[in-house]
């Protein structure tokens, strides 16, 4: 995490470097940064994004990874690749697989609590049956799955 929080621009460093090395594959699919209503993404608000983090408990210098994803998904996003970006829910801890899980869109899930949590083994679930999902949905450019309990 202390890297991340270092040097946030290694995100979109890398979805670069993956993008210019999969130029000679262009079927080839690569498999935060969500808005939280249409139109507002958290990485772009200091107060919300600094919010989010103090009711997670996550350390506010934190917020420099957070933005560096949002950097990579925009990179993905203004490339003419096929991509699928998994973001799973605000809260993703270890648990049980609980099959209660459900996909979303650009904004986080959330459950009946206004909460946007999801297991490590329900999100493993989601990204293999969206990531299958987002296979078969070509000739979608692009696709960004998220997971949360419903």
């Amino acid at each position: 995490m202390q890297r991340s929080i270092n040097d946030p621009t290694l995100y979109a460093a890398a979805a670069r470097s993956l993008l210019k090395a999969l130029r000679s594959r262009p079927r080839t699919r690569l498999a935060g940064s969500l808005e939280v209503e249409p139109g507002v993404v958290r990485a772009d608000s200091d107060e919300l994004l600094h919010a989010a983090l103090d009711r997670l408990g996550l350390p506010r210098g934190y917020a420099a990874a957070v933005r560096g994803h949002r950097d990579a998904l925009d990179v993905l996003r203004t490339s003419n690749r096929l991509w699928t970006y998994f973001s799973p829910a605000e809260e993703i801890t270890p648990g049980e697989r609980t099959g209660r899980s459900r996909g979303g869109g650009d904004q986080p899930v959330l459950d009946a609590d206004g909460r946007s949590r999801v297991s490590v083994e329900d999100a493993a679930v989601a990204l293999r049956r969206g990531g299958a999902a987002s296979l078969r949905a070509a000739p979608l450019h692009h696709r960004l799955l998220t997971a949360g309990f419903a």
